[in-house]
């Protein structure tokens, strides 16, 4: 039986659902679920009635069955928030609200005045398709100019909404990628068959599952699940219908790639094993279940933070971060001895990388695809594009996870926490001004930067009138505001990695640090005299004063990374962010009960005699705090928490106004594209 729900089809017999041609095999108990709404489409059913019918031969919770109800907003494409299929109401239950209708077959548009028996049809439209392809190539072949490395990317259907996560079966027929609605906390793990293009939900349960891997034969899947302080490496069993989930490694903080060698049967992966301590490549033999460690570090702020190996088994390719310096270093393996054989850095973000073939990687960082050779060191670029994870689909076909552009909002709230109301959205995206990444106003000032053409342009404008806008800066180079003075005649930038003052008066820019030197904080003075920043210096922060006059410096302190000046004091704080109250007349240091993250995205500030900051978790919420600097046991302590796929940890404070500027974004869709290299 094909039943018509919307504009999608459930083939009752298979058991399948199909939504914009895409078809999606569903579980037994999604497939109850949903049938049960449509025999009783008339209706609300409640949670009481759909145990009662549905699970009467075993106890199950609320939240289970709410689980089989998001997989079947999953499969639909719904949203809860505005909802055109399944409609939720307090109390009384859910409901389909969508069109329900028993058909023969499924319905295409076709002229009314013309009639196609289906067998002539099929290869009617087969002609044309093949005529319309072969067409298309040839002009695109012959418009196409050398070397154009703005090809369009080929999206591959798959489930609309946030992808994290891609894997590729050895034998190419299958992909397996991770999927989270936007209302959802939990990522679905699917399955889909490239031959037949199905898709199968496999485990509703993952958290961000940073690393997908199939075994050797592909009777398994393997994911990293990173739980809230409790990481583990989950395998999905792909032979048996129900998918059974079995846990292989635990008591890991966090675990990010996964990936096998075949010719000692071990599994590999990158993972940390307490909160602040080093990421590693990990080795699990999977005959005795030894993990060993495979690299090592030195020093903090050194990751090992994803890897590979390639088709050969013969090469390990590591990712290694440098926190400090911003540098990605890229170290290739010998995975029996640990021997390192070749060497490559990277002076900006990689997010992915694999192995293209046995003597060539392809790595994505924030701008670009670039191939690898790791013979001769020489670098390739496929695409100007950005993509957030990368797999091999064959030699010659990448595959890539895309992010669509989101649109974000600024939202200005009023200070002190306890009354956090909005006092104003600022729009980010606009299609004349191009895209605003930053946004700050202070006093009856706007400073933002804005991107247009890849360029970023800092201007100034007078608050609620931008026809008063003015461009003060311009460069291709990555820029980023850090704050203005409230005069507004200085402005603390981070230009292309380096710390620098912009002076709106004499339009000159001056540097504060030097190429890969780490400045920790900076601030203004009060008095916008001098600037307060610490820096590095052989492996010791130190903290100095720099005057605006003639740019002497003066050191401050020692052993501190965190500086703001506070009533003829400073508020100081240690590496591992432990805040101190520095009494200037008495010289002397008192505790604060506050710890700041140590962490570049997140952000603090003093206003009055109150200590704002934020901080994160990955897989839950973004925080923002609030404690008086006179308290000394932290009873005065506000928050504010949003989930953090909507609000990132960094903000801005307006001192003038009392208002802090936080930047909400907008809902994510990725999407599943094949590139051929």
């Amino acid at each position: 039986m094909l039943i018509r729900i919307g504009k999608c089809y459930l083939n009752t017999e298979e058991m399948s659902l199909l939504v914009d041609e895409q078809s999606i095999i569903l579980e037994p108990k999604v497939f109850a679920v949903l049938m049960y709404f449509i025999e009783h489409n008339d209706r609300y059913i409640s949670m009481t009635e759909l145990h009662q019918n549905l699970w009467q031969d075993r106890c199950v919770s609320d939240a289970a069955v709410r689980r089989i109800i998001s997989k079947i907003r999953s499969a639909l494409g719904d949203d809860h928030k505005e909802p055109a299929f399944l409609q939720s109401l307090p109390k009384r239950g859910y409901k389909l609200i969508c069109s329900i209708e028993e058909v023969s077959s499924i319905e295409t548009e076709q002229p009314s005045n013309i009639h196609i028996p289906t067998s002539q049809r099929k290869k009617y439209n087969l002609i044309l398709a093949t005529f319309s392809i072969v067409f298309i190539c040839a002009l695109f072949v012959y418009f196409l100019p050398k070397n154009n490395h703005d090809d369009p990317l080929t999206v591959i259907d798959t489930i609309t909404s946030e992808k994290r996560s891609l894997g590729v079966s050895n034998n190419g027929k299958y992909i397996a990628f991770s999927n989270r609605l936007s209302h959802e906390s939990n990522y679905q793990i699917y399955l889909k068959n490239l031959d037949n293009q199905s898709i199968k939900p496999l485990t509703d349960t993952a958290t961000l599952p940073i690393g997908l891997a199939f075994s050797d034969n592909d009777r398994y899947l393997y994911f990293s699940d990173n739980d809230v302080g409790s990481a583990k490496i989950k395998r999905i069993s792909l032979t048996n219908p129900a998918n059974n989930v079995e846990v292989l490694v635990s008591d890991f903080h966090f675990i990010t790639s996964v990936f096998f060698n075949k010719n000692d049967n071990s599994l590999f992966f990158t993972g940390q094993k307490q909160p602040h301590g080093s990421m590693l490549l990990y080795k699990l033999n999977r005959v005795g279940g030894l993990i060993e460690e495979v690299t090592s570090v030195a020093q903090k702020g050194v990751y090992d933070s994803y890897a590979d190996i390639s088709p050969d088994m013969s090469k390990v390719a590591v990712l290694r971060v440098f926190l400090d310096s911003k540098r990605n270093n890229i170290r290739i393996l010998d995975p029996e001895t640990g021997n390192t054989l070749f060497n490559y850095d990277h002076h900006d973000v990689i997010y992915s990388l694999r192995w293209l073939n046995d003597e060539h990687l392809v790595f994505a960082d924030k701008k670009q695809l670039i191939k690898l050779n790791i013979k001769t060191g020489n670098t390739e670029v496929v695409m100007n594009t950005t993509v957030t994870a990368l797999n091999i689909l064959n030699p010659h076909t990448l595959l890539a996870i895309k992010t669509r552009e989101r649109l974000n909002t600024f939202i200005e709230k009023k200070l002190p926490m306890e009354v956090f109301k909005t006092a104003e959205v600022i729009q980010s995206n606009n299609t004349e001004q191009g895209r605003i990444t930053t946004y700050h106003s202070l006093g009856n000032k706007v400073w933002m930067i804005e991107k247009r053409n890849k360029v970023n342009y800092l201007t100034l404008h007078e608050k609620h009138n931008s026809a008063s806008k003015v461009e003060l800066f311009q460069t291709e180079q990555p820029l980023k505001l850090i704050s203005p003075s409230k005069s507004g005649q200085n402005v603390l930038l981070k230009h292309h990695n380096r710390t620098a003052i912009f002076n709106v008066r004499t339009n000159t820019l001056n540097y504060v640090s030097k190429t890969d030197e780490l400045i920790g904080d900076v601030s203004f003075s009060d008095n916008e005299d001098s600037i307060l920043y610490s820096i590095k210096t052989d492996g010791e922060w130190q903290v100095f004063e720099q005057t605006m006059a003639d740019r002497t410096n003066t050191l401050l302190f020692k052993g501190y990374r965190y500086i703001r000046e506070f009533e003829g004091g400073y508020i100081v704080g240690d590496e591992w962010g432990n805040l101190s109250r520095f009494d200037a007349y008495n010289n002397s240091f008192r505790a604060l009960p506050i710890t700041l993250p140590n962490d570049a995205i997140v952000n603090w500030a003093i206003v009055e005699d109150r200590v704002l900051w934020s901080n994160y978790n990955l897989i839950g919420n973004t925080t923002f705090y609030e404690m008086n600097i006179n308290d000394v046991d932290g009873s005065t302590l506000l928050t504010q928490e949003f989930p953090f796929n909507e609000v990132r940890p960094y903000f801005y404070v307006d001192k003038i106004n009392n208002l802090i500027i936080i930047k909400r974004l907008g809902k994510q869709s990725t999407e599943i594209v094949s590139l051929s290299i």
